[in-house]
């Protein structure tokens, strides 16, 4: 509990004395699987013995997304959605922009749409971004939730889904531009920067994005190479790349 205690001046700051206050008591110290949260109209569910509280916790104490823009995002796609928080932090952000949430991990999926079912601009898909439209499965199903990845499969494979391009799943939306795009997948930017990125970068405005070359060395590397040839500004905010 001393962890938790700590965390309380985290909720007073970025939440206000008593909508803090009754966030602290709600999440840390009653552990509640749902609630509320003044200021959203919408109910907030959290999976107890999961890393469901500590993306809460990176979203709405660290602000992970809470930089400056200077312009208001119409069309925002939240890759490596989880359990829905992100994206609802931008509906209530941006609340005239759509927001296509993507998650392809079942149980993180399921609970994504209970966090995100109350806001008519998200839409939920469930699969996840690659290079190209192909056949993936998750590849680490015992790793933690806010963890998993994936990998490319055959189609007989059980376990396989249909992942798409981020160029496919624009015409199949009829997105013309991408205002915001953040990505978090895990590793999975390493095969969508390696190639058939040119259509759908040009049509980006603003990338953010966690790099994990932890789990697969050459993130990085491949992600600058892809934007290397582009007229760009970045910068770091709660150790996210923005773009």
């Amino acid at each position: 509990m001393a962890f938790e205690l700590k965390l309380l001046p985290r909720y007073l700051k970025n939440l206000g004395i008593f909508r803090g206050l009754s966030a602290y008591c709600k999440v840390e110290f009653f552990g509640m699987k749902k609630f509320k949260l003044n200021g959203y109209a919408h109910y907030f569910f959290l999976r107890p013995y999961t890393t469901d509280k500590k993306v809460f916790r990176e979203i709405f104490l660290l602000r992970a997304y809470a930089f400056n823009l200077n312009f208001v995002p119409r069309v925002i796609i939240d890759a490596g959605a989880n359990i829905g928080l992100s994206s609802v932090f931008f509906a209530k952000r941006f609340p005239d922009a759509m927001i296509y949430s993507i998650e392809p991990e079942s149980r993180n999926f399921e609970c994504l749409v209970n966090n995100t079912l109350g806001y008519d601009n998200i839409k939920r898909v469930q699969t996840a971004l690659w290079n190209r439209d192909a056949m993936l499965k998750i590849s680490d199903k015992n790793e933690t939730q806010w963890a998993f990845s994936v990998q490319e499969c055959n189609r007989t494979d059980p376990e396989s889904f249909a992942g798409i391009s981020l160029t496919s799943f624009m015409q199949n939306e009829q997105i013309e531009k991408i205002d915001l795009l953040k990505i978090d997948i895990e590793g999975a930017e390493q095969e969508v920067f390696s190639e058939n990125y040119d259509y759908w970068i040009k049509r980006t405005r603003v990338i953010v994005i966690e790099l994990h070359d932890w789990l697969r060395a050459g993130c990085s590397s491949v992600f600058f190479k892809a934007v290397s040839t582009y007229k760009l500004k970045t910068t770091i905010h709660e150790g996210m790349l923005i773009i």
